[in-house]
């Protein structure tokens, strides 16, 4: 009798740690999809220099809305350039990413999900009006994002609204607005 009771025991443990652990191995792809805004500033000295050209990465920070809920978000990124234009409008200046990371922040948990950019082609117009373009891939976060992969594309307009030059390094101030689609993976499907 006593070797019944154990058997069943041992069993009933199992399939409690099975229950417990159901989600190991799943992931759960959500649609991404945003509209926002933001502003930022070149010319800020941030000592974020990755490329070596004496000027630091611009800052922009805003508010999106997306499929999945809404995000503050802070970022930093640096380009090179001006380009012979390949990408761009004629009669514009083609400028291309040296490096980009950014922090989303989850409105509702302060849950974050960080992202850097694996292309970005800002195309800048005499008026000062720019487009943008890009591909984006979540690295990671904290939270319900902790894990979390992916990626997604975007579109952006915006203008600098002031701007200046001090020891031939650009500044500006600016804003923008843009629209982003593509997937958050999320590790056990949470």
């Amino acid at each position: 009798m006593k070797t019944h009771h154990s058997t069943i025991g041992i069993a009933l443990v199992l399939l409690l740690a099975g229950a417990g652990n159901s989600h190991a191995g799943k992931t759960q792809d959500l649609r991404w999809r945003c509209t926002g805004s933001s502003t930022f500033a070149d010319g800020v000295e941030t000592h974020i220099d990755t490329d070596g050209v004496g000027a630091s990465a611009g800052l922009n920070q805003g508010l999106q809305n997306c499929t999945i809920g809404r995000f503050f978000f802070q970022e930093e990124a640096e380009y090179a350039g001006p380009f012979a234009v390949t990408t761009c409008p004629q009669g514009s200046a083609e400028y291309h990413l040296v490096q980009h990371h950014g922090v989303n922040i989850e409105e509702k948990t302060s849950d974050q999900l960080f992202e850097a950019a694996d292309a970005i082609t800002l195309c800048l117009n005499s008026d000062l009006t720019f487009s943008a373009t890009g591909h984006i891939s979540f690295t990671s976060g904290t939270g319900h994002f902790t894990g979390a992969s992916g990626a997604f594309d975007f579109q952006a307009t915006g203008k600098y609204l002031a701007f200046g030059f001090r020891d031939n390094i650009f500044g500006g101030f600016g804003q923008s607005s843009f629209t982003s689609t593509g997937t958050l993976t999320l590790p056990h499907g949470e």
